[in-house]
């Protein structure tokens, strides 16, 4: 994981991160998930539209939280938002895909 986050940072693309309840299109669930957060690229049908990519999961906050604090120290550009008190940042595929043409005869 800290590899994967060291190596995110390193790129392009600018990206955010967020701890959060585990909720995505086809499952929603208690346990703490780290996403990342940046925008499809030019080449991408959804160029400029919302990403979000699971980076990593665990059984406790607390058990996130120590981990992620550890790689805050080795990856210094490493930030994230803890939502653990509420909220998620899913956005229905629904949504995401509005500005594509309903035509599925590819």
């Amino acid at each position: 994981m800290k590899e994967r986050i060291a190596e995110m940072l390193a790129g392009k693309k600018k990206w955010t991160f967020t701890l959060e309840h585990g909720r995505g299109e086809t499952y929603s669930h208690g346990k703490p998930i780290l996403y990342g957060h940046s925008t499809y690229e030019r080449s991408s049908v959804l160029a400029g539209r919302s990403q979000r990519v699971y980076i990593h999961g665990w059984d406790s906050f607390e058990e996130a939280r120590k981990e992620l604090a550890e790689v805050k120290k080795t990856v210094k550009k490493f930030k994230y938002e803890d939502m653990g008190q509420g909220g998620s940042t899913h956005i229905p595929v629904k949504e995401i895909v509005s500005h594509l043409p309903d035509d599925t005869d590819y």
